[in-house]
């Protein structure tokens, strides 16, 4: 079986860290002869994907928002459970309207959902400056 990803696109959000890796969202656009994701009438949409780096990437580099990366690196899928209170925390956040949902007696903490997340495993980063042709090479982020 084959588990390989290549992937090119901008970091859309600051970086975040959970254990001992360092994760970031990369958005990424089609390619022509793929099916368009339309946005607009003269753009498309990307799509977007979560990228871990195991180990953080031990300070070789400083990923921030707006650089574009080419990624290469396999696919993950996690499963993990989230309490509600947690879900919408975490949708406040990313939007300032106030959130209230009925739980019949129950506190949103005690309410576990299911949750999975696929996410992309960098192995190797290459750093496009601006669309340029220097590049930056880091190989072997993970061991």
């Amino acid at each position: 079986m084959l588990n390989e990803i290549m992937l090119e696109g901008i970091v859309v959000r600051e970086t975040w860290r959970y254990m001992n890796s360092l994760f970031f969202r990369l958005g990424v656009y089609r390619d022509h002869d793929l099916p368009t994701k339309p946005f607009d009438q003269d753009r498309d949409a990307a799509d977007y994907i979560n990228v871990r780096l195991d180990g953080g990437a031990n300070g070789l580099i400083q990923i921030r928002r707006g650089m574009r990366l080419r990624v290469h690196g396999f696919m993950q899928s996690r499963d993990f459970q989230e309490s509600l209170e947690e879900f919408i925390g975490k949708a406040r956040k990313n939007n300032h309207a106030e959130l209230f949902i009925e739980t019949k007696g129950l506190h949103p903490n005690q309410i576990l959902i299911d949750r999975n997340t696929v996410e992309v495993v960098a192995r190797r980063l290459v750093v496009l400056e601006n669309g340029s042709e220097k590049k930056e090479k880091i190989n072997n982020v993970v061991e």
